[in-house]
């Protein structure tokens, strides 16, 4: 009896071997141009890239960070082994540090199992050319939600009822599928592209156990929670200068300009943010500019880029990097408005226009 058991411990050790082995992403491009091409998490913002948790190895690649990303070489046939304990989307990218541009695939699904990837061209158009239960259930979800992705504008501010009309259809889906990885993926890239929203909370309570114990439900909880706290919290940005409560009570808003030395958009921008400013300063209005800059030379360049666009008020450099890990601020340019009793009222990424009008309407009321 007990050889018997050792024998089939042995046997189920091998099986197990042998099915964790036998799970691999193949791609196959037989008549791309491109010489180097990545395998990496779809394009993403509010630093939803951070709730992947990929597991990718290939003799002969380049882990290029923690998520996972691959560079590989893109002649003839990649096979890359995976091992995922729950389904992941991912993408194909190339970079072409000549013309500083690059490109994306559409987000397709990586789970246990083989998954076969036909490479058709150069511009990454892709076929599936095995089965696989996730791309399955994506394409299936993608058809139902189609109608209220028409009405929604990616990385905008939108209609709060078009987002939430999304957001209850999927809910739906969800009672349904209680286990769909597909379905949570598709709240975090709604939250990635449109915003945060009360009603995901709601979703998240939906899903089962399987899904909510994992890395990334656990992971995408925390940064909705950054997002849906309304009360501006203290920032250290350099042991002797911060943000906190007291910043804000002697001014009706005032406005927070998050940028980089390196974000093109933020310095473009900022002619309108001294228009805004000469327009506002006396209504009660207070602007503050925070740089995502650390080094002396860094730093040296972000103060001639403020006195070239006469910019005169306070400005502070992030040199503790606590203002995107207390506001899951995730790119550039980031406003965020803020009442006297130190409320976040809004945030955006760029929209100024948007930011124009809510500032007008708040100090009419």
């Amino acid at each position: 009896m007990k050889k018997h058991l050792i024998l089939l411990l042995i046997s189920l050790s091998f099986q197990l071997y042998y099915s964790q082995k036998s799970s691999s992403l193949e791609i196959v491009a037989p008549n791309l141009k491109l010489d180097t091409i990545f395998v990496t998490y779809p394009s993403a913002a509010r630093n939803t890239h951070l709730l992947h948790h990929y597991k990718f190895t290939v003799e002969g690649s380049k882990k290029l960070a923690e998520q996972g990303d691959m560079k590989l070489s893109a002649k003839g046939t990649v096979k890359i082994i995976t091992n995922f304990d729950y389904p992941q989307p991912a993408a194909i990218s190339y970079y072409d540090t000549v013309k500083n541009s690059g490109m994306q695939s559409q987000p397709f699904f990586v789970e246990s199992g083989t998954l076969k990837l036909l490479l058709k061209d150069d511009k990454l158009n892709f076929e599936l050319l095995s089965s696989s239960p996730a791309n399955f259930e994506y394409n299936k979800l993608s058809a139902i939600l189609k109608p209220y992705e028409s009405r929604l504008k990616p990385y905008e501010s939108n209609d709060a009822e078009n987002l939430e009309g999304k957001e209850l259809e999927l809910q739906k889906y969800i009672r349904k599928n209680p286990k769909s990885f597909v379905a949570l993926w598709e709240i975090i890239n709604d939250f990635s592209r449109y915003g945060y929203h009360p009603v995901y909370f709601e979703n998240l309570k939906l899903f089962d156990m399987t899904v909510k114990k994992t890395y990334t439900y656990l992971e995408f909880s925390k940064l909705l929670k950054l997002e849906a706290e309304k009360i501006f919290p203290d920032v250290n940005l350099d042991n002797s200068k911060h943000l906190s409560k007291e910043t804000f009570k002697n001014y009706k808003l005032t406005l927070i300009d998050y940028w980089a030395t390196f974000c093109k958009p933020c310095i473009e921008d900022m002619p309108r943010l001294v228009e805004l400013y000469n327009q506002y300063k006396n209504l009660g209005v207070n602007f503050i500019s925070i740089a995502d800059e650390q080094t002396p030379e860094r730093m040296v360049k972000a103060a001639e880029i403020l006195k070239k666009n006469n910019i005169t008020w306070e400005s502070y450099f992030d040199k503790n990097k606590d203002f995107p890990k207390k506001l899951n601020a995730s790119g550039y340019p980031l406003q965020i408005l803020v009442d006297s009793e130190g409320n976040i009222v809004k945030r955006t990424y760029g929209e100024l226009d948007v930011i124009k009008e809510f500032m007008t309407n708040y100090l009419s009321n």
